[in-house]
C-alpha cells in the first residue's frame, strides 16, 4: 500500500520527466530557430553582396 508520500514522490518523478523532455523540445526548437535566422541573414547578404 502506496502511503501519501509514495505517492507525492511517483508524481514529482513523472513531472520531471515531462519537464525534461520539454526542455529539449525548447531547446530543439531554439536552435532551430537560430540556424534559421542565421541562414535567412546569410543568403540576404551574399544578394545584397552580388548587387
Amino acid at each position: 500500500m502506496n502511503t501519501r508520500l509514495d505517492t507525492i514522490a511517483t508524481r514529482q518523478s513523472k513531472n520531471r520527466v515531462r519537464d525534461a523532455f520539454f526542455a529539449a523540445c525548447v531547446a530543439l526548437a531554439a536552435t532551430v530557430s537560430v540556424v534559421t535566422v542565421s541562414t535567412a541573414s546569410h543568403v540576404a547578404s551574399a544578394q545584397v553582396a552580388q548587387r
